[in-house]
């Protein structure tokens, strides 16, 4: 097995290549975000059993309005968790194919994509202080694909949150096997 970057490894074998980009190496960070879903979850637990209590009804819908905030955030958080802890990019190029699979605690659907049929090959332009890109490349966020391809009109990207070293060395590794 050889390493390309912080997070990415490859295994090569006669007849496929296996890369495996980790969702995070950071401990402390995954941590931190656990403990902010957990006081996130209480705080929503403390606010709905308040909900009964309460015999006013525009504080009652006030609370309604809120709780639908914190169960879309709650959804969130919650998947960005479970990324960081068991979350990976599978990447295998075999048969003039590329298998590609977001995998979160074994869990993931396999997209199939021929060689003939990938067109444009590239890296994604990061566009340096925006707004938008800041918020995607934040920890609790799974966004920011750095490399995508153009397959059937559809663009497909991959490469959550690489930094730009590594998104380079795993498109040059990509672009030489295709």
């Amino acid at each position: 097995m050889e390493y390309i970057g912080k997070r990415i490894s490859i295994k090569r074998s006669e007849k496929e290549v296996s890369i495996v980009i980790l969702s995070t190496t950071d401990k402390i960070k995954k941590t931190i975000l656990f403990i902010w879903f957990v006081l996130w979850s209480l705080g929503g637990v403390i606010v709905f059993t308040q909900y009964f209590l309460i015999k006013d009804e525009q504080t009652r819908i006030a609370i309604l309005v809120w709780l639908g905030f914190w169960s879309y955030f709650e959804y969130k958080t919650f998947r960005a968790v479970r990324w960081r802890n068991s979350g990976l990019e599978k990447i295998k190029l075999r048969e003039r194919k590329l298998f590609y699979k977001r995998d979160v605690g074994g869990r993931g659907k396999i997209h199939v994509y021929e060689f003939d049929f990938i067109k444009d090959l590239r890296l994604i332009d990061v566009k340096e202080n925006s707004f938008f890109e800041n918020l995607n490349n934040s920890y609790w966020v799974i966004a920011a694909e750095k490399i995508s391809f153009d397959y059937y009109g559809k663009e497909i990207k991959f490469g959550l949150q690489l930094d730009e070293a590594d998104a380079n060395a795993l498109f040059k590794f990509i672009k030489n096997k295709i």
